[in-house]
């Protein structure tokens, strides 16, 4: 199995009860996902609170809490450990060019690409370590504005109304959720499967990551994961783009005559491993 796979998006299932385990099947998505659909109800919601709003302190709280929320969030060290943006400094590192996502790569890894099944664009990247994934998604922001604080928010509500339990922990990656939500395990009995969440703002780009596997429940999994996740370099690009909007991701153009001299040689060295590459349709 190799470095690089692709993962066509399908619509979530909606499972009663699922356990931690090992498979990353984008099951992620389904409390993400949950969260977007959320948010555009409360934005309606919001829009008739509005229409109907007299109090005047009120209002005012309200625009207090809205502040709070567009505020940016992440670790106070980003531009200097990251992920970092392509106009800053960063240091050197073996990384894949999936456009707007330079990805660190390590010995051992495996790199999936989470495509739209009708456009066939890239919405999301999952690198897979020693039984532990991470998903990553680039988005687009203002530059004065962040997005973590209310995708947060909205994550923790979407989880409340599926009847699972989240918990705000403050990490090196800034503010993180550990999620429990309702599901079945492969025998269909009850069970929940564990996620942890995180996100970091920075100039006008948000990257919102999703740890699973053991990622959730062994330290030094996760303690790999997140470093490559700090590794990242962000290039959003010049072009304008609505707030919030998903910054899709390139495929990298696979060289099937470097793939030949990749199997000469492991045939020359058979012992030797390092990063593999794969594509699954």
């Amino acid at each position: 199995m190799g470095l690089f796979s692709k993962f066509r998006k399908s619509t979530p299932h909606t499972d009663d009860d699922v356990v931690t385990d090992d498979e990353f099947t984008g099951d992620e998505d389904t409390v993400a996902e949950a969260a977007d659909r959320d948010e555009a109800d409360d934005e309606t919601s919001d829009a008739e609170s509005d229409a109907e709003a007299t109090d005047e302190e009120d209002s005012e709280g309200e625009l207090d809490d809205e502040d709070a929320l567009l505020e940016k969030s992440a670790p106070f060290d980003r531009s200097e450990k990251g992920p970092f943006d392509i106009s800053e400094d960063y240091p050197e590192h073996d990384r894949l060019d999936l456009g707007a996502l330079k990805v660190p790569v390590v010995d051992g890894m495996q790199v999936r690409l989470d495509t739209d099944d009708d456009s066939e664009r890239v919405l999301a990247v999952t690198l897979i370590h020693e039984g532990g994934g991470i998903q990553l998604q680039a988005f687009a922001t203002p530059r004065s504005e962040g997005l973590w604080n209310t995708v947060r928010r909205q994550l923790t509500e979407s989880v409340d109304k599926q009847g699972g339990e989240a918990s705000e922990l403050h990490t090196s990656l800034g503010k993180e959720l550990a999620i429990e939500v309702p599901a079945k395990t492969e025998s269909g009995r009850p069970g929940k499967r564990a996620m942890r969440f995180a996100g970091i703002d920075g100039p006008r780009w948000f990257v919102r990551a999703v740890f699973s596997g053991k990622a959730v429940t062994d330290d030094e999994v996760r303690a790999e994961l997140s470093a490559l996740f700090r590794g990242v370099v962000v290039d959003r690009g010049q072009e304008a783009m609505a707030p919030r909007e998903l910054i899709a991701l390139t495929a990298p153009q696979v060289d099937s005559d470097n793939d030949e001299e990749t199997s000469d040689e492991d045939e020359l060295n058979p012992f030797e491993r390092g990063p593999e590459i794969t594509e699954i349709r």
